[in-house]
């Protein structure tokens, strides 16, 4: 009977979606903080996704307002979501932020945070935008080929000074909360959770960044002798972890330089474990500064990492046909049924 074949495709279709789930790309290029609004723009504007997207396979949404107030949360929710349906629509993966929804923002006297606090309500706000990205379509829970979003970017060198550094040998209540606030929500429960740790002061942090599972370091103008030993220490510090390596990327910055490439290339490209090459940043005017230059403003690195983005999406569309559907902007799944169907 046409049913029992349909019934038994079906099946087959399910355990082919399955194993494509399975057989999620590794390997993601994407800027951090691939959203900052570019300042030497005129007027200032946060096109940068649409002149990286071609070369990206991951958007790294980490901009927001800076309000944790319950009126704030909503905004960055808003604008979360808004950044969601622009990488859909370019057919590009996203990591999206956590700290503006699981922790409670302390500002100092210079207006810059100077401590994320627990939040007693960070899962009840968490579960506002995982339940809005599934509604929405951009997170397929248990589908990272299918779905936007593929990891969560909990917070921002939680090793600095901000308040979430390991206390009396644990990891500190409020960074445990927040990440719990994270992995126990069953619609992002099974998602990486991502923090870029400071290069220095790991050992402030040793018993956090084992909750982590992808973690990196940024550590800007070090030759290639110390950014390697830093890198076997995190690795030491943190094993069986997937990693992120942030090269400097910017040119007249404050407390940025512009790192050779070919140590990060060849880390991405020949190490199994590390799976995000994040170079900050694409945009220009870090701090207001008319000299700063990001990737975009500088052609020669602007054409290095142009190749190496395009190879590692190259590498992201051809890996599995679940992940060619997706770089199509298409399923596969839905045509496949209505095939069986008619």
């Amino acid at each position: 009977m046409k049913i029992n074949r349909i019934v038994t495709l079906l099946a087959g279709l399910t355990l082919s979606v399955a194993a494509s789930a399975q057989t999620a790309t590794q390997k993601y290029f994407g800027y951090f903080a691939g959203d900052t609004v570019n300042t030497l723009t005129s007027p200032p504007s946060d096109i940068g996704f649409n002149e990286m997207k071609d070369h990206s396979n991951l958007y790294a949404i980490m901009a927001w307002p800076g309000d944790t107030s319950p009126s704030g949360r909503a905004v960055t929710q808003s604008q979360v979501l808004e950044k969601l349906a622009a990488a859909k629509a370019a057919h590009v993966h996203a990591i999206v932020p956590a700290y503006p929804f699981v922790f409670q923002a302390v500002r100092g006297s210079d207006g810059d945070i100077s401590c994320w606090n627990n939040d007693a309500g960070a899962a009840a706000s968490w579960a506002s935008l995982s339940q809005a990205m599934v509604d929405q379509g951009y997170l397929i829970p248990g589908d990272p080929v299918h779905s936007t979003v593929v990891a969560v970017y909990i917070v921002d060198e939680p090793n600095g000074p901000t308040c979430l550094n390991d206390v009396n040998g644990q990891a500190s209540p409020a960074f445990v909360n927040g990440m719990n606030a994270v992995r126990q929500d069953p619609r992002t429960g099974a998602l990486p959770i991502a923090s870029i740790l400071s290069g220095k002061g790991f050992d402030k942090f040793f018993a956090g960044m084992k909750m982590l599972d992808w973690v990196g370091f940024d550590e800007y103008g070090d030759d290639d002798g110390k950014w390697s030993r830093t890198f076997a220490a995190l690795k030491q510090y943190a094993p069986g972890k997937k990693y992120i390596v942030v090269p400097g990327a910017m040119q007249g910055c404050d407390g940025v330089d512009l790192d050779p490439t070919q140590r990060f290339f060849t880390a991405i490209e020949n190490d199994p474990d590390v799976t995000w090459l994040a170079p900050f940043a694409w945009f220009s005017g870090l701090g207001g500064s008319s000299s700063c230059k990001g990737v975009r403003d500088l052609p020669a690195t602007r054409a290095a990492y142009t190749a190496e983005g395009l190879k590692i999406r190259a590498l992201q569309c051809s890996s599995s046909p679940g992940d060619a559907a997706f770089c199509r902007g298409t399923s596969g799944v839905t045509p496949a049924i209505n095939l069986l169907l008619q």
